[in-house]
């Protein structure tokens, strides 16, 4: 159960992502900067070393969420969701995005729904598996908001859908406090379906921000349900300088 906004402008893009899981699930690490072939990306991570979020100093901003609307299992042993951002952590391009995901044990996973966007590009992909077959979704370069539910995602989907869109009439739409403001609601009401999500066993654990702005790019993590103040653990890359040493 998640959700991910994404906001273009002039200078770059937002991204946030609410990470709800059960409350028995081990609680994420911390950003941290991972470096492979002279590359270098920045993400959060499970202790077993897999994530849900991702970016890059190409400018690549990786997310991924359970696709609950495909009640299916794979066959056979079952390999993480989350390696599936970890091993594409640094791809340059949609296009390296999409030769990486051909080259994974797909047909081990559960169905996700992988959005990848690339700000050097101004593309924004979405690529869904459903345990038989990868789709391929291109979308535009604008404002959009995902969501994610093991308890009713099309509820989900309705519900958060329509709280976002009323938000963006309030004053200040589209800015880095509005938007840590959206992650933080309750409404309509505290429960599965609000966006800050709280249930008996489930609830956001995590919020976590992207923004690339002009010459930087800043990941910002704070653990726990985003509508409680705590601390928050922030990376930075400089933009276009994905190379070690540039």
């Amino acid at each position: 159960m998640c959700t991910v906004s994404f906001i273009p402008n002039a200078q770059g893009f937002y991204l946030a992502m609410n990470r709800d899981e059960l409350l028995t699930r081990v609680a994420g690490l911390p950003p941290s900067a991972f470096e492979g072939d002279g590359y270098r990306a920045i993400y959060p991570r499970e202790p077993s070393g897999g994530t849900w979020i991702a970016v890059n100093g190409w400018g690549v901003c990786l997310t991924i969420t359970n696709w609950h609307r495909v009640d299916c299992v794979p066959p056979g042993s079952l390999i993480s969701r989350g390696e599936v951002v970890k091993s594409l952590a640094l791809a340059g391009s949609l296009a390296e995005v999409e030769k990486g995901l051909q080259d994974l044990p797909l047909l081990h996973m559960r169905p996700f729904r992988l959005f990848a966007i690339a700000s050097h590009e101004q593309s924004v992909m979405e690529y869904c598996w459903d345990v038989q077959r990868l789709q391929h979704h291109r979308r535009s370069w604008t404002r959009r908001h995902w969501f994610s539910s093991g308890y009713d995602e099309p509820m989900a989907e309705r519900v958060r859908g329509r709280v976002c869109e009323q938000t963006w009439h309030k004053s200040g739409a589209g800015s880095l406090g509005w938007l840590r403001d959206l992650h933080a609601t309750h409404l309509p009401e505290p429960g599965p379906f609000s966006i800050c999500m709280h249930q008996a066993v489930a609830e956001t654990v995590s919020y976590t921000e992207v923004v690339l702005r002009d010459e930087q790019i800043k990941m910002r993590y704070q653990p726990g349900p985003p509508c409680l103040s705590g601390t928050a653990y922030e990376a930075t890359l400089p933009a276009g300088s994905a190379m070690i040493g540039d």
